[in-house]
């Protein structure tokens, strides 16, 4: 009789631990599908540093080569966008703004205040060049774009 208990004893020991192991697993997966839903209702995301290169864009918005600046590779949308300069920025900031397809439409006056968000009619995206205002050299080396592109928050809509 004692044998009979222990063997029932063992058998519900392990019952025990899968229903745990199963509990556990499910609290897992309700977690990790709770902060992917919660990732996906982020409604803005911020332009980080490594989006600019050492370059310039001329009136016409068009890429020239040059060490003063450095500029937005890729155009961006106009959506939500809003562009606030640090503190104490030691930068200046230009916004081109481009069709859909492209096409340069407008770009803005030199700036170091905050964007208002007047956006031109037909404005789907923007692209942004930043001159650095006090640079010992007048010349933007790589290891400063890092520097100058992080004294101005760009942020979007997604």
């Amino acid at each position: 009789m004692a044998r009979n208990e222990l063997a029932r004893h063992k058998k519900s020991d392990a019952v025990k631990w899968v229903v745990t192991l199963l509990v556990g697993l499910a609290l897992i997966g309700a977690v990790v599908g709770l902060s992917v839903k919660l990732n996906r209702q982020t409604t803005t995301t911020t332009i980080g540093g490594e989006a600019y290169s050492i370059g310039t864009l001329t009136d016409t918005g068009e890429y020239a080569e040059g060490n003063t600046s450095i500029y937005l590779r890729k155009a961006i949308t106009t959506d939500g966008l809003k562009v606030v300069p640090q503190k104490d920025a030691k930068i200046e900031y230009r916004l081109f703004f481009y069709d859909k397809d492209g096409k340069f439409l407008a770009a803005t006056e030199t700036s170091s205040a905050k964007f208002d968000g007047d956006i031109p009619d037909g404005a789907e995206t923007v692209k942004i060049m930043i001159t650095p205002t006090a640079d010992e050299d007048g010349k933007v080396s790589l290891v400063e774009v890092l520097g100058y592109a992080n004294q101005l928050t760009v942020t979007v809509n997604k």
